[in-house]
């Protein structure tokens, strides 16, 4: 019974540590740029990528990448020497050079300040700093500020790196056509810094995936990596759309790159151990949970799921043995219980199995298919009264799933409760008439209350609809007798025998009949 959890839901619940992927947060900021009044498209434009470094570094999981604009390196400020007028200050663009002594203004030791890589003095008549003017040494006597005799213009768009495209708002917002849409004007302006450009693609690709735009999130997400080959978020989120597109190879060897790029490969171990286990590669994933558990002994998630290479090896003592510490390091790990319930069912030990799910519901109460499981295993055991209550608490919860009011019709059909039995399967035949397991059950019911012309309607629909085994035939086959219609109870009759040459009663049928096998 492989994996009897996951068939019923268990795992729709759970959230599992995937790739943690980030997502630059900036909404508002092309309202707030363009709000602001600006005299100049080069003011405009340092403002845009001074807010934008601002606001970088925020992590999300909509897999959005983080934008750092390559802004031009701080330029220190130089301490002047008392001089009676003039204050050095930065030329933007300007060439690096040594400050020489300004005329007429000697430090206070009698020498001249030490030169600066990327500060160059303003000769008299020249604009001043924007900044304010720094504080004077404790040595120096302060010196009252120089009269300005005009403002410098600022820097024009071709001194800067490159230009943050107001678009870039919009395209790192949300999932949507608006935002592709931003993305690619962003990348067919091109004349954008190269770390504008990578998370322009990878957000592109972030969006496409989401709208399962399969093939051009790939494309986006290889040149993401063309430009930046060591990008690790655009490689992770590259893997994720291989493992979608069933390219299970390539998803590997991105997950493999990133882990010669991490120091801390965590992340990416445990997926590419899960997609060798999904390759039907259980050596290279126990390999990869063994190196994961080692670089972390705390992980309990590690060790759920190395758990589960061992349960697909048939090693249940091991497998209980990982489960085990991984409920001792995290009492609620659901998928731990899910997997250890699945493991004792395999043992035969349904009593612990049912203990084990009992737990998956105090963690998820509202999971309809983990109380429906429970319900059938208190079923097998002979708890009725249970399974009962946990196939009412479903039925509750979804009365939309025609399976459950299937399988709380079992147990009333059981416990010979005929009226409840019928009852749940006109529910399930009003919503699909075409469900021959219900038809079958209610043509059986039919029969126990003694209804010969329902139990041969349902019955019929019910082999219609391919539901063929000797029950149903025999049933059938009883209630034509009782009809008194002996060619269909004959026929009826030897199709029983034809399914199990040994039914008795099929021949002692034929015999009533006076007709021999």
């Amino acid at each position: 019974m492989a994996c009897l959890l996951r068939q019923y839901g268990a795992r729709e619940v759970a959230t599992r540590g995937g790739q943690t992927q980030m997502q630059w947060k900036i909404k508002g900021l092309a309202t707030i740029v363009g709000a602001v009044g600006f005299r100049s498209d080069a003011m405009r434009t340092l403002t845009v990528i001074g807010l934008a470094a601002a606001m970088a570094g925020v992590w999300g999981g909509s897999g959005h990448a983080q934008f750092q604009p390559q802004l031009p390196a701080p330029q220190p400020r130089v301490q002047p020497a008392p001089a009676p007028a003039v204050q050095p200050t930065l030329s933007p663009g300007a060439p690096p050079a040594p400050a020489p002594r300004t005329p007429g203004g000697p430090s206070d030791t009698g020498q001249p300040p030490p030169p600066s890589p990327q500060a160059q003095p303003v000769r008299p008549g020249l604009a001043t700093p924007a900044n304010p003017s720094p504080s004077p040494s404790p040595s120096a006597s302060p010196t009252p500020a120089p009269v300005v005799p005009k403002q410098a213009a600022p820097p024009s768009a071709s001194t800067l790196p490159g230009i943050v495209p107001p678009e870039m708002a919009q395209c790192t917002v949300e999932n949507s056509q608006a935002s592709v849409d931003a993305c690619s004007k962003v990348i067919e302006t091109r004349r954008v810094p190269r770390d504008v450009l990578i998370t322009a693609y990878i957000n592109r690709a972030s969006a496409q995936l989401a709208r399962n735009a399969l093939d051009a999130s790939l494309a986006d997400l290889n040149e993401a990596v063309r430009l930046d080959p060591r990008q690790v978020q655009a490689i992770a989120l590259r893997a994720q759309v291989n493992a979608r597109r069933g390219d299970i190879p390539r998803a590997i060897a991105d997950y493999t790159s990133i882990i010669a790029l991490e120091v801390n490969p965590a992340a990416a171990l445990r997926e590419r151990a899960q997609l060798h286990q999904r390759n039907n590669d259980p050596d290279r994933a126990l390999a990869d949970f063994d190196a994961l558990i080692q670089r972390n002994p705390q992980d309990a998630a590690g060790f759920q799921l190395r758990a589960t290479v061992f349960t697909q090896r048939n090693q249940t003592d091991r497998a209980l043995a990982d489960l085990d510490e991984a409920l001792r390091l995290d009492r609620n790990n659901l998928l731990a219980y899910a997997d250890r319930a699945d493991v004792r069912l395999r043992q035969g030990d349904r009593v612990r199995a049912i203990a084990d799910i009992s737990e998956v519901v105090r963690l998820d109460p509202r999971n309809a298919r983990v109380l429906a499981l429970r319900g059938r295993l208190n079923q097998e055991i002979g708890q009725t009264a249970p399974a009962l209550a946990d196939l009412t608490a479903a039925i509750a919860i979804d009365r939309t799933n025609a399976d459950l009011f299937v399988q709380r019709a079992r147990i009333y059909w059981q416990t010979g409760d005929a009226v409840r039995t019928i009852a749940d399967l006109n529910e399930v035949i009003r919503r699909n008439n075409r469900h021959g397991e219900a038809y079958r059950i209610r043509g059986l019911a039919h029969a126990r209350r003694g209804d010969a012309q329902r139990t041969i309607d349902d019955l019929t629909r019910a082999i219609n609809l391919n539901v063929r085994d000797a029950e149903v035939y025999l049933a059938r086959a009883d209630a034509n007798v009782r009809r008194n219609l002996r060619p269909a109870a004959i026929a009826d009759y030897r199709t029983v025998l034809q399914i199990d040459a040994a039914n008795q009663l099929a021949r002692d049928g034929l015999r009533r009949l006076g007709q021999t096998n």
